[in-house]
């Protein structure tokens, strides 16, 4: 089979049915889009977890009877433990500053009351701290009468994976939904190519042409309309990205600790190669049904 007379075929192809093959194009790009978006949130969803289950923090909300003689024994106490590598106490302004200015709403925190932002002593231990240590100095610490509750956020980083595991397996059916989609979009594509050339197609086998020769325009047509697709789709998710990372990224970064990221390299790569497959799945699928050669 001479690749450049199907090359060029396929050229002639595209432009003769351009309108039909934009059609296919841009359905195709919606659900690319959608599952872009979905890889990129479960992608930095990742970082997060990942981001938190390192992080070793406690936090110890005192009570507001709580005298600064205290406090200050509670710290010094704290201080001296193997365990502890920082002790920072936060006073109700400051807990109320730093509200405001990680949410922006400074004007609605002026109106929360004060129970709302207790005093707290903001523990960072030392790396390698396993879990059984945390819940004893959690329980060690509940102990002293300064203090309301202690905090270890094991619970919420638990509640948080269930989450991230839940948005993957929603990744997985959304790609499954899109391997169909494009399946159904490129068959019926070629389909509708395959009709529109058939005369074309019977002049050719007239002239002796090999089946190879006269599918191979179709099944390129089919790879390079998912390619397209994928790739476009990717630009569009991108050029979103770009828009929306300078007004969520202070906050977001501010609340997790952690920066987005686009999807990777590898990521963009693997799903235009994907789909490029996939593509050529569809076209296969349907000319196999369609053309009789």
């Amino acid at each position: 089979m001479n690749l450049r007379a199907v090359l060029q075929r396929t050229q002639r192809g595209f432009r003769d049915d351009m309108r039909l093959h934009a059609v296919a194009v841009i359905s195709l790009i919606v659900a690319f889009l959608c599952l872009g978006a979905a890889l990129l949130s479960v992608e930095n969803l990742s970082r997060i977890a990942e981001r938190w289950s390192r992080t070793q923090h406690l936090t110890i909300y005192l009570r507001a009877e709580a005298s600064e003689q205290d406090i200050s024994q509670l710290r010094l106490s704290l201080e001296g433990l193997r365990e502890v590598a920082k002790v920072d106490f936060v006073s109700p302004a400051r807990a109320r500053e730093q509200f405001a200015q990680q949410t922006r709403i400074a004007q609605s925190a002026a109106g929360l009351p004060d129970d709302a932002f207790p005093a707290s002593l903001e523990l960072d231990l030392t790396g390698g701290t396993d879990a059984g240590r945390i819940d004893k100095l959690a329980q060690r610490v509940a102990q002293f009468s300064a203090v309301e509750e202690v905090e270890t956020y094991r619970s919420f980083v638990g509640q948080f994976h269930a989450l991230l595991e839940a948005g993957r397996s929603g990744a997985v059916i959304l790609a499954l939904l899109v391997l169909v989609c494009v399946l159904a979009v490129i068959g019926n594509t070629i389909r509708l190519a395959v009709l529109n050339r058939k005369r074309e197609i019977e002049v050719l086998k007239l002239c002796g042409a090999t089946d190879a020769f006269v599918r191979g325009p179709f099944l390129v047509e089919g790879v390079l309309q998912a390619v397209m697709a994928a790739s476009l789709a990717m630009v569009l998710l991108l050029f979103a990205y770009l828009m929306l990372r300078g007004r969520l990224e202070s906050t977001l970064a501010t609340l997790t600790g952690v920066t987005t990221e686009f999807l990777s390299p590898l990521t963009v790569l693997g799903v235009i190669g994907l789909a490029g497959l996939i593509g050529g799945l569809g076209s296969a699928l349907s000319l196999r049904r369609y053309l009789q050669v």
